[in-house]
């Protein structure tokens, strides 16, 4: 599984991921630059992206599905907003 989109000038961007066997369907619908199969099923991908706000709402619909490797700061935004999540989620108990 390897259709590889080049580098744009409009995505500035790239993230590498980490996604789970279950959360493959991502390929089929979002461009990748290089894609690693792991033996355990999994993959390894590198996605361009022009907007930070787009790719962490984008990360967080895969839920534990997808992990940001790269960049850090992609990470933490992620972390924060699942975060966020969770602790609007704390009053209702």
């Amino acid at each position: 599984r390897s259709t590889l989109f080049p580098y744009t000038t409009l995505f500035r961007s790239a993230a590498t991921f980490s996604l789970a066997a279950w959360a493959s369907w991502m390929f089929d619908y979002y461009p990748m630059r290089d894609v690693r199969e792991l033996p355990d099923g999994s993959c390894e991908a590198v996605m361009t992206y022009a907007s930070e706000d787009w790719m962490t709402r984008l990360v967080l619909g895969f839920g534990a599905g997808v992990q940001v490797i790269e960049p850090q700061t992609l990470a933490q935004r992620v972390r924060d907003a699942a975060a966020a999540a969770l602790e609007s989620y704390q009053s209702l108990t």
